[in-house]
């Protein structure tokens, strides 16, 4: 029954390579605006776009046409699937965080599979797309005689290869001669109007990073010399600086249009009133947390970036003189800990390239309690206390929660306590709040716990505690907009409030307090340094002179006229920022002590293990030492054996049946099997 519709397609070769081409695009833009009734109004409105995604299409998929006819069809099939697989993709992205499939995302695999089981579907129409795709080329390879080459064989190759060849090396011209317009303030206007292949080509085209044109060592010479600390520095004073940044933390208050049962964050609204408050800019929405991370540790800004990017994943990749650089300069203890997998975000090699001395994430944590799918923020608290305890120098404790990272369900919490309330908002919507904001009052009650634990501690101390970004409360921005919190997502206004999230401090050792800041996530850190009195570096230096003239916000470059912000207001930050994370690094050439180290001490946990002795014991083997934890694995001549953990001092073994030159090593590995921590080997002679 096959074999009419395989010979149509092998005795009509011109059609076929007009076609399937087309079949494969339909099948993109059919799943990635979701349905097929879509992609075809998106033909009829930007008949160009349409045109050149096709033309681009024809090439990639008829350069196959020079092998034999059946390998073509399986290539072209397989390509069909792979589109397919890819719109459907882009789709659900959209759907779930307002953005479609973008270049960087495939940088980011891990991240996406690793934080929760929110795209089980997505895997299942895979698997579907996958099973079809295979019984489809069976098909082809059993029905599809070998056929010659022929001529024009040759020409379609040579015409598609070109066709491949000029998008690759031309792109940016036929931009200019087809008048595309990159929409980068908006990812789904962008591929709405361009398409999912124009959109995705062009943002990887963003993706480069151009150098500033007034970048020289002169310039940076200039920048060096004309920026000195804007605030007073006390060498002698040494307070602990505790940075926590609350996974997805906001004041759900602010939306005017809804009321709660309770405040669902009364801690945190009595600190806005007594202490140091005010609210920052988060250069994300919704997700993106390592880039608030980035821009609160280095002072850098990802606005100099391309839009997208994730500076962890993309751009870390020597020292930095970020802050735990320059306090380790000053003598500090510098700790990050995050309840989170070590790998997440690169940040198991980001963190040193930044001067930590250690990292402690969830491997390291002993039982640690669970609120919902993700460690509770109290365990975060106990950890940051442990750490201000232990240590006989100043601490600089750079902190990451996870507990309130969403999604948040449609489904009310039958546990819930605070309900909220709103004639707009529909069923859905309403729990997605209500899970929401109790979540968030399990995460106010842990920081008055750590701010308690802190008081009794007695240590000159300050904390700064902000969210990385807004929760995604619903697709699209659902929730914000049936509360007339927002538009459309995509006015100036809608900007602003869909990156601004409450910030507060804490300190025991000063009453001079303000309210109402406005800062940043890029200005953070030099802010932190000048609450502390504690020097800096050549970019918190230029920052504060920012500070200091009134200039402590950078936002999206799209929103600058409406901003008010005059084209070179940047230009020596952006020159700076390029020479440390990208240039020649000049900086340090100008003042050389500046130049960060390679952090060779840096490591994951709290303090590596230690083995001191090996004691048989009624069958069992007691391994004794130090700094042991509960994930810790006994590895004996090489090889992992089944190991017990008895406390901080001790691990057990079974006997082995002989200790004769047997040797010993205690490792701990992380989710994906990398040895991120191990101890001495140990000897039994």
């Amino acid at each position: 029954m096959f074999k009419p519709t395989f010979k149509f397609f092998t005795k009509n070769k011109p059609l076929v390579i007009a076609v399937v081409p087309l079949i494969a695009l339909l099948a993109l833009e059919g799943f990635s605006n979701g349905s097929l009734i879509k992609a075809i109004t998106w033909i009829r409105s930007y008949p160009s776009e349409f045109f050149l995604s096709y033309i681009l299409m024809f090439g990639i998929i008829n350069i196959f046409y020079i092998l034999p006819k059946r390998a073509y069809l399986v290539i072209a099939t397989i390509f069909l699937s792979l589109f397919s697989c890819l719109g459907f993709i882009s789709q659900q992205k959209l759907k779930v965080k307002g953005d479609p499939l973008l270049p960087s995302d495939f940088l980011l695999a891990k991240e996406a599979i690793g934080i929760s089981d929110h795209f089980r579907n997505v895997f299942v129409v895979l698997g579907i797309l996958l099973a079809v795709t295979v019984a489809l080329v069976r098909l082809i390879l059993k029905h599809i005689a070998r056929e010659r080459k022929q001529r024009y064989s040759s020409i379609v190759f040579v015409s598609s290869f070109l066709v491949v060849f000029v998008f690759y090396s031309f792109f940016n011209s036929i931009q200019n001669v087809f008048a595309l317009q990159l929409i980068s303030y908006s990812q789904s206007l962008n591929y709405q109007q361009n398409g999912t292949m124009l959109g995705f080509l062009m943002d990887t085209e963003y993706l480069k990073i151009a150098k500033p044109s007034n970048y020289q060592e002169s310039t940076i010479n200039d920048i060096i010399q004309k920026n000195t600390p804007s605030y007073p520095v006390n060498a002698d004073f040494k307070p602990n600086i505790i940075f926590v940044m609350s996974e997805a933390f906001w004041d759900p208050t602010l939306m005017k249009n809804v009321s709660f049962s309770q405040d669902p964050i009364p801690f945190f609204h009595s600190l806005q009133k007594s202490q140091t408050s005010g609210t920052m800019l988060s250069a994300v929405y919704g997700g993106g947390t390592a880039n608030t991370e980035f821009e609160a540790l280095t002072g850098f800004s990802t606005q100099f970036l391309p839009n997208g990017s994730i500076a962890y994943d993309q751009y870390v990749n020597r020292p930095l003189e970020a802050l735990p650089t320059i306090l380790s300069r000053q003598g500090y203890a510098t700790s990050a800990i995050h309840t989170y997998d070590d790998w997440f975000y690169s940040r198991d090699k980001v963190y040193q390239q930044e001067g930590f001395d250690k990292f402690i994430s969830k491997e390291f944590l002993n039982n640690p309690e669970y609120k919902g799918p993700y460690i509770r923020d109290t365990v975060l608290t106990q950890q940051i206390l442990n750490q201000v305890k232990e240590t006989n120098k100043p601490d600089f404790i750079y902190s990451v929660s996870m507990q309130d990272h969403g999604p948040y369900d449609t489904t009310e919490d039958p546990g819930n306590t605070i309900k909220a309330s709103s004639a707009n908002l529909s069923p859905d919507s309403q729990a997605i709040l209500d899970n929401y904001a109790n979540r968030i009052s399990d995460v106010d009650q842990s920081l008055k716990q750590l701010i308690d634990g802190l008081k009794q501690i007695n240590q000159p101390t300050m904390v700064i505690f902000y969210g990385d970004h807004l929760p995604m409360l619903g697709d699209n921005y659902s929730v914000y907009k049936e509360a007339g919190f927002i538009e459309n997502g995509n006015t100036y206004q809608d900007y602003l409030n869909l990156h601004s999230v409450p910030f507060v401090t804490w300190n025991n050792f000063s009453t001079t307090v303000h309210h109402n800041l406005n800062l940043s996530a890029n200005f953070m850190g030099t802010f932190a340094l000048q609450l502390a009195q504690k020097s800096g570096s050549p970019m918190t230096d230029l920052l504060s002179n920012l500070m200091q003239n009134g200039t402590d916000i950078i936002i999206n470059k799209d929103y600058w006229n409406a901003a008010n912000i005059p084209a070179n207001t940047f230009a020596d930050y952006e020159s700076l920022q390029y020479d440390l994370l990208f240039g020649k690094e000049y900086s340090y050439d100008i003042l050389p002590d500046h130049r960060p180290p390679s952090k060779t001490n840096y490591i994951q946990g709290d303090a590596l293990p230690t083995v001191a002795d090996v004691i048989p014991s009624e069958g069992s083997l007691i391994i004794e030492g130090n700094n042991f934890v509960e994930n810790d694995k006994v590895y004996l001549n090489g090889k992992e054996v089944k190991t017990t953990y008895l406390n901080p001092n001790s691990l057990s073994i079974d006997l082995p049946e002989s200790l004769v030159k047997a040797t010993i090593q205690v490792k701990l590995s992380d989710s994906r099997n990398k040895v991120i921590s191990k101890s001495n080997v140990y000897k039994n002679n």
